[in-house]
C-alpha cells in the first residue's frame, strides 16, 4: 500500500504545496466531450484520455520496477487535476503580463533529466504534468510580488508575497470559472480541488467498493483489464 501511494504521488502532484495552499475553486459540470472548463480553455475528454495514456507509458518502466498498478481512473483523475493547474497558471499569468520564470525553468531542466529513458513521444506530456505546480509556485510568487508593490508594500518577506500571489490565484476561479466533470471524482473541499467519490451509482460488491478507495490496493488493480490499468 505504501508503494502504491509513492507511486500515485508521482503523477499527482500535490496541489497545495505553497505554504499558503494553491485552491481551485469553482468545480461544476463541464458540458458533454468536455472534461473541465478553466477560464476560457477547455480540456476534452478525448485530451484528457490522450495525456492518462502518455503518462502511464512515460510511468511505464517505474511501475514496472516497483510492481505497481494502478487503475487508469487514478491516472486520469491526477491529470485533469494536473491539467488543470497548469491552465490555470498560465491564464493567470497572460492576465498579469508575466511569463514563467527562472525557478520553473530550473525544475524543467530537473526534470527533464529524469525522461532520458522514456519514450520521447512522451516526455513532452510527462514535463508539463510533473512540473505543474513549480509552474503554478513560480506564477503565484510573481504575482504576489507585483500585487505587493501595487499596495506599497516596502520589502516583504518571502511568506507574504506567497501570500497575496496565492490570494489573487485563489480569486481568479471565481471570476473566471474552473468546472470539472464529475466522473473525474473531483471537487472543491474547503477550497482545494480533492479526489472524492462523485458516483452517481453505489458499489454493492466489495471488488466495486475497492474501487473508490482513494489508495485502492493491488490486488483490486490486477483485476482490471489491461486497457483499465497502468503498469
Amino acid at each position: 500500500m505504501r508503494q502504491q501511494s509513492k507511486s500515485r504521488a508521482r503523477l499527482v502532484t500535490a496541489v497545495t504545496t505553497l505554504g499558503a495552499g494553491l485552491l481551485l475553486t469553482g468545480c461544476g459540470s463541464a458540458s458533454p466531450g468536455i472534461a473541465a472548463r478553466v477560464g476560457d480553455e477547455e480540456l476534452t475528454v478525448r485530451q484528457v484520455d490522450q495525456t492518462a495514456e502518455e503518462m502511464c507509458t512515460a510511468l511505464g518502466d517505474q511501475f514496472a520496477s516497483s510492481s505497481t498498478v494502478l487503475p487508469m481512473s487514478f491516472i486520469r483523475q491526477g491529470t485533469v487535476q494536473l491539467l488543470t493547474l497548469r491552465a490555470q497558471a498560465l491564464q493567470i499569468a497572460d492576465d498579469y503580463g508575466i511569463e514563467p520564470g527562472s525557478s520553473y525553468e530550473n525544475a524543467v531542466a530537473q526534470s527533464r533529466g529524469t525522461t532520458a529513458a522514456m519514450p520521447e513521444d512522451v516526455r513532452d506530456t510527462y514535463l508539463e504534468l510533473n512540473t505543474a505546480n513549480a509552474l503554478a509556485t513560480d506564477i503565484v510568487n510573481q504575482i504576489g510580488a507585483i500585487v505587493l508593490e501595487d499596495n506599497g508594500v516596502a520589502d516583504p518577506t518571502d511568506e507574504e508575497i506567497t501570500q497575496a500571489g496565492a490570494d489573487a490565484f485563489n480569486q481568479w476561479p471565481d471570476a473566471n470559472g474552473v468546472d470539472i466533470d464529475p466522473r473525474y471524482g473531483l471537487e472543491s473541499v474547503d477550497g482545494v480541488l480533492t479526489p472524492v467519490d462523485t458516483n452517481t451509482s453505489f458499489a454493492v460488491s466489495d471488488i466495486a467498493k475497492s474501487g473508490l478507495t482513494s489508495e485502492p490496493d493491488a490486488s483490486y488493480s490486477a483485476t482490471l483489464p489491461l486497457t483499465q490499468r497502468c503498469g
